[in-house]
Formats: C-alpha cells, sequence, structure tokens
C-alpha cells in the first residue's frame, strides 16, 4: 500500500488543531492509502501541543515536531520535510483555509501520473485590500521572475516522493517553495478550490512576515531588481549627455536663438540633486536586499532546530537538532 505524509505547521492554533485532525482523518478514512499526519509546532505558546499530544493517543499516524521557537511558517515546513516518508507528500496549512477535502482529488491527479498537483485559489476569504494586494504581487512576481508561477498559486500541493528528494536538496535559506516547486518541473498540474475562511482566531501572518515572504520570492528568482540599478545608470548618463550637448549647442549658437536666454537653473539643479539622490538610496536598499541574502547563506546557521519528535502516544522518539 502507498503512504502518503501530510504535512502541516502550527503555530498557537489550540481552537483549530482538533477539528483539523479530525477532518483529515474524515477526509482520509476511505481512501485506500498509508498516511502519516506531521504536525510541525512551530513554537507555540498556547496549548497546541498538549491537544495534540492528546489526539495522539487515539491516532497513532500522528507525528509531532516540536521545535526549539518560533522559525517561520518556511522553515516549519522545511523541518516537515526532512521527516516525511511517503512515496508522496502533501503541504498544507494548519488554519483550514486549506480544505482537507481537496486531498482526494491531489492523490487521483497523482495516480493519472502527475509528479506535482497543486491548488489554485478560484476565490479567497479575505479583505478587499489584501486581495489586492495578492494581486499585486502575482502581477509583480509574473513579470519580473524568471520561472512562469500561476497566480493564487500557493502552498497547498502533492509532491511525488522523487521532486521531494530534489526539493530538500536545495538548501537556501529564503525558500520561496512555490517558485521552487515551478523550478524543478517534473510533470504538474493545477486545480482550482476556494479558500476557506480561517476556521478560528487570528492569522499568524503579519503584514511584515508577508512583506518578507515577497521579497524572498522576488530575489530568489529574478535579477531584474539588481539589474534596474545598471539600465538606470545607463538611461540617466544617456539623458545627461543628450542635454549636455543640446545646452552647450544654444549657449554656442544663443545670437542665432531668439528666444534664448540665460537661467540661474537654481531649482532644477536641486530637483535634479534630490531625485538622483532619491534613486542611489533606492538601489542601496536593493543591493543591502541582495547582500543580506548572501550573508544569510554564508554564515550556515540552522533552518530550525528540532526539540522533540513525539511518534508515539506520550513517548518522545528522540532530541535531535536539525538543519
Amino acid at each position: 500500500m502507498k503512504k502518503v505524509s501530510i504535512v502541516i505547521p502550527v503555530y498557537n492554533e489550540e481552537a483549530i488543531v482538533s477539528e483539523l485532525i479530525g477532518r483529515l482523518q474524515k477526509a482520509t478514512s476511505a481512501l485506500p492509502y498509508q498516511f502519516e499526519f506531521i504536525l510541525v509546532d512551530d513554537g507555540s505558546t498556547d496549548s497546541t501541543l498538549c491537544n495534540l499530544l492528546q489526539i495522539q493517543r487515539s491516532d497513532s499516524r500522528l507525528i509531532i515536531l516540536k521545535l526549539s521557537r518560533n522559525w517561520g511558517h518556511q522553515n516549519a515546513y522545511n523541518a516537515g520535510l526532512d521527516h516525511v516518508t511517503g512515496n508522496a507528500v502533501i503541504l498544507m496549512d494548519g488554519d483550514l483555509e486549506d480544505p482537507p477535502e481537496m486531498i482526494s482529488v491531489f492523490l487521483q491527479k497523482w495516480e493519472e501520473g502527475f509528479d506535482v498537483v497543486y491548488a489554485l485559489k478560484e476565490t479567497r476569504q479575505e479583505s478587499i485590500f489584501k486581495k489586492f494586494l495578492f494581486s499585486i504581487f502575482y502581477s509583480i512576481l509574473q513579470t519580473i521572475s524568471d520561472i512562469s508561477v500561476e497566480k493564487q498559486a500557493g502552498m497547498f500541493s502533492l509532491m511525488d516522493e522523487k521532486v521531494i528528494r530534489e526539493l530538500i536538496q536545495l538548501k537556501e535559506r529564503n525558500k520561496y517553495y512555490v517558485g521552487l516547486r515551478y523550478m524543478l518541473g517534473f510533470k504538474q498540474v493545477s486545480v482550482s478550490y476556494n479558500r476557506e475562511k480561517r476556521f478560528a482566531g487570528k492569522p499568524r501572518q503579519s503584514f511584515r512576515k508577508l512583506m518578507n515572504y515577497a521579497f524572498n520570492a522576488f530575489f530568489s528568482f529574478s535579477f531584474l531588481p539588481i539589474r534596474l540599478l545598471t539600465y538606470s545608470g545607463m538611461f540617466i548618463l544617456a539623458t545627461i549627455v543628450i542635454m549636455s550637448i543640446i545646452l552647450v549647442t544654444m549657449k554656442l549658437f544663443k545670437s542665432y536663438i531668439p528666444f534664448y536666454h540665460d537661467l540661474p537653473g537654481w531649482t532644477s539643479v536641486i530637483l535634479a540633486f534630490l531625485f538622483l539622490l532619491g534613486i542611489q538610496i533606492t538601489f542601496m536598499g536593493i543591493l543591502g536586499e541582495y547582500i543580506a541574502r548572501i550573508f544569510d547563506e554564508v554564515r550556515n546557521r540552522p533552518y530550525y532546530i528540532v526539540e522533540k519528535v513525539l511518534r508515539n502516544p506520550g513517548q518522545i522518539d528522540k532530541t535531535i537538532n536539525e538543519s
């Protein structure tokens, strides 16, 4: 019997985990596969871990990875992927915005021969402002990226074990998994779904975290931001040369130009100076983003640390450090 691993990061989701596991159990009960549910506790400070341990007593398929602290959404996925043992792996968020009932659809497409099955959001239960920001993000990414990422594609997906083997070999620290999934290739297909409203509580992804996630996508899959510095420099240089030729020519032949007269030019000089200063500061920030990511790679700190791996009811299998 084929084995399927389901990886779900959770952070302070005490009000959700019982419903989450219940729906997972119901969605997988009639499917002819062996399942393991890998729940990654990303440093929760509420009763999330206690609730998971309680559930684990009645379902030995549940494996809990307790991280040493909150390492972030993508790093929690890193931890889960490093511990999967299935022939296929399903990634989904733990807030029930990704419906577990889609699992059967993923598995059907997998059995048809697709190595990657990813979900596209037809609708999402977000504010108009947030929907607008997501739309802008996908539009910019499609424009500047070296890969073709479909709009509204997210983490909710299934990947065959051979894809997972390649994925975990990618050791970059600031991962954008959606882009990496496209980059790897293999036979891929999308399925559409309606993203549900969060089951309980407030979203754990703050605006700052979402912006950082967007920057990871932009800077990981495009050199255009830094190339804009070169393009802007060439444009400004060409403009200055053309303007200089025009001004020198007018100066030399001012007696033949009836409307010509000398101007102090103080305002134009200040405006030009501020314009160039703004461009410099902007591109210094872009350079800083790339340099910070290089520094992050070079210092080689761990992506995450697993404090405990709990595989059986009330029993700690091992305590390890992972990176």
